[in-house]
């Protein structure tokens, strides 16, 4: 790891955990095991390393939006909407490369702190919990919709259902302790668990 990825990794394991006010350069520092210029050669201040975890995070949404479009391309089942739901609504940018990956959990721990402070990253923290999912849920479901997979009338509801769900076992399993494999197995068996329930006919 280069040392400006080192200084990166270090402040936001501190952003998160208390706040970008509460952590000082000099902290940052120390914990790197880095003088105070040597820092400084990599960002101009704090604030540059913050607005470079948010355009790390930013790019990184967008390959994961990107991944996901490629996703709802691909055509409906019919007769297998369990499947469908499966490989859609429990893919790799809701899991593995968004809630379990360390970056982004840390990212949005920083962000629940910082929404109150800072109106650049409320609005990525609402986008990228909230809104995006929500979209991406209503765009996979009127898909299946079209397929005949489930009623039409239904979707709006449905996904309502789907996103608040999802979401409290974010905020249950994944925001909050240490993201640790038990809870992301755990997560990851109540997610199953709740789309076998409600779609397998």
């Amino acid at each position: 790891m280069s040392t400006r990825d080192k200084i990166m990794d270090v402040a936001l394991n501190m952003f998160s955990e208390r706040g970008y006010e509460a952590v000082s350069i000099r902290d940052i520092c120390g914990e790197v095991g880095i003088k105070e210029s040597t820092l400084y050669y990599h960002f101009k201040n704090k604030k540059d390393i913050l607005d470079s975890l948010i355009e790390k995070f930013r790019s990184h949404i967008d390959g994961l939006l990107l991944h996901v479009d490629e996703i709802t391309e691909k055509p409906a089942k019919k007769g297998k909407k369990s499947d469908d739901i499966s490989l859609q609504m429990v893919d790799s940018y809701m899991i593995d490369s968004y809630l379990f990956d360390p970056f982004c959990n840390l990212m949005l721990r920083l962000m629940m702190i910082e929404q109150f402070h800072n109106e650049e990253i409320r609005a990525l923290y609402e986008k990228t919990l909230f809104t995006d999912p929500y979209e991406i849920q209503m765009n996979v479901f009127r898909k299946l919709a079209k397929a005949g997979a489930i009623p039409e009338k239904d979707v709006e509801w449905i996904v309502k259902e789907t996103h608040s769900y999802m979401t409290m076992l974010t905020f249950k399993y994944l925001l909050n302790g240490d993201l640790t494999e038990k809870r992301k197995k755990a997560y990851y068996k109540e997610v199953h668990d709740f789309m076998a329930r409600r779609f397998i006919a």
